[in-house]
């Protein structure tokens, strides 16, 4: 038995796939709901917000003072 959950973007109950290999936008209800998705992760509207390590913070000092950040800064 499968249990449905609700798209992320529009809150519509959604059914995983029923195999594998089906095409199906999952957990998103619809393409549309999937391109919303993106589209907000693009922007920067959503952040996977977790603590810095020390030595994460120095790999990111070095890499501003490098040139290496790829134009984005803290």
């Amino acid at each position: 038995m499968t249990r449905s959950s609700q798209c992320p973007i529009c809150r519509k109950s959604v059914e995983p796939p029923a195999t594998a290999g089906q095409a199906n936008p999952f957990p998103f209800c619809s393409d549309r709901c999937r391109q919303v998705d993106l589209l907000r992760w693009s922007k920067g509207q959503y952040a996977i917000v977790e603590p810095l390590k020390p030595d994460q913070i120095d790999e990111i000092a070095a890499a501003e003072d490098e040139g290496l950040d790829g134009g984005y800064s803290m």
